[in-house]
């Protein structure tokens, strides 16, 4: 994973002390999530997901939902899309931007990689544009707003 981008503390601009966990971290660990992810499990990604009634998600396949029940239903179809197999799943994340501010962070990245679908023998390619916005709750990051579409080739 490229952790390119802007460069902005961590640092809670409350001025109180801040005890959150620093958001390299977490993103290490939500990669480490979307590697199972596209293996067909969703587990771990959903640990990283606020389960508040705003969260939301603009899925790769054009759904949208909102709220946590919504967005856990989809994360489960998503990964259920994939599956494990001879050759294992795997993504790519390049961190074109991300920031923080207050107690929101973003990334903007590339994930590109390739992935066995149910039904195929062969992997297919995973290729999106995502933005991902986290918000700081009990001393972490937790996703709060996914938006995900197809990485097309330019003419």
């Amino acid at each position: 994973m490229a952790l390119g981008g802007s460069e902005m503390s961590d640092e809670s601009k409350s001025g109180g002390e801040d005890v959150t966990e620093p958001f390299d971290q977490v993103l290490i660990r939500v990669l480490a999530a979307a590697q199972q992810f596209v293996r067909g499990n969703s587990t771990g990604i959903k640990e990283h997901w606020s389960h508040a009634d705003d969260v939301s998600i603009f899925g790769g396949g054009g759904r949208h939902v909102r709220g946590w029940q919504l967005v856990r239903q989809s994360l489960e179809g998503g990964a259920g899309l994939f599956r494990e197999g001879q050759v294992s799943g795997h993504v790519e994340v390049d961190i074109i931007a991300r920031g923080t501010s207050g107690d929101l962070s973003y990334t903007v990245a590339i994930e590109q990689g390739e992935a066995l679908m149910r039904g195929h023998e062969e992997p297919g390619p995973v290729m999106l544009r995502v933005t991902q916005i986290y918000r700081r709750e009990a001393g972490t990051w937790k996703i709060i707003h996914r938006h995900a579409d197809a990485l097309t080739a330019r003419a």
